[in-house]
Parts: C-alpha cells; sequence; structure tokens
C-alpha cells in the first residue's frame, strides 16, 4: 500500500540446538519491513548447528531479505 521496497540485513543466531534466537536489524529500511523480516526469520525451521572440536556450537549469520513490488 506504501510502495515500499528494499532490502533488510538480519542478523541471528543458530544455536546449539539449531533453533533461530537473537534476531536483530542490522540494516532497516521501514518499521514495516524491518518487523516483517524478523517474523519471517522467525518462522525458520531449525538449521543444522555450527560445531566446534566436536560439539554443536552457536553461530552468527546475517541474511538479506529482498522487499520488491511486483512491476506491471
Amino acid at each position: 500500500d506504501n510502495n515500499i521496497e528494499g532490502r533488510v540485513v538480519v542478523r541471528f543466531v543458530v544455536s546449539a540446538d539449531g533453533s533461530v534466537k537473537r534476531s536483530e536489524i542490522l540494516k532497516g529500511v521501514h518499521p514495516v519491513l524491518d518487523s516483517e523480516a524478523l517474523r519471517v526469520i522467525s518462522l525458520m525451521p531449525r538449521w543444522k548447528p555450527g560445531r566446534q572440536n566436536g560439539t554443536p556450537a552457536p553461530v552468527w549469520f546475517s541474511v538479506p531479505v529482498k522487499f520488491e513490488l511486483k512491476k506491471n
């Protein structure tokens, strides 16, 4: 409705059990898009956790979420 586009960069931790935690916006575009990016990231299924010396360990990831309006 507001014709807002852009790329939101979200940072989060994949914990030792593979769940997504501590999501935060690194680069925002608009509060509506920022909150939607956080919502989508929180809905992701469990990841395969990182490993350090053979044991699961938390790992930080940064992901760009692109919002683009369909052009007619």
